[in-house]
């Protein structure tokens, strides 16, 4: 997971987020909230910049869009087309992870990994 240099992670609860860092391996268990307290998730700054679309609350959760925001973004920092402000620099590996289903549900989830030719 170190040369991952961008996430697009489900966040509808940042215990989500903190649950997927640990269990993704980006940081060991019970380290998640260290981790993101450190400045790990900014971007232009930190070691893992994620959700630069805005995550759930501003992409999208309205119209039930999940999935598929999460790779589009991705793609679109590995194209380097993300907003200027958000841009990961020299980003060619990419993590796109969420649930499949509604969290409490069931145990289904799927993570994608993407990479820039």
């Amino acid at each position: 997971m170190q040369d991952i240099r961008y996430a697009s992670i489900y966040d509808n609860f940042t215990i989500s987020v903190i649950m997927q860092l640990e269990d993704l391996g980006f940081c060991a268990k019970g380290q998640g909230g260290r981790f993101v307290a450190d400045g790990n998730l900014i971007s232009g700054v930190g070691r893992l910049p994620i959700n630069t679309d805005g995550g759930g609350l501003c992409n999208n959760h309205p119209s039930n869009r999940g999935g598929i925001t999460k790779i589009i973004e991705a793609v679109r920092q590995l194209r380097g087309e993300a907003h200027p402000a958000v841009q990961v620099p020299n980003c060619h590996l990419a993590l796109a992870s969420g649930p499949g289903i509604i969290l409490g549900d069931g145990h289904n989830h799927a993570t994608l990994i993407l990479e820039r030719e």
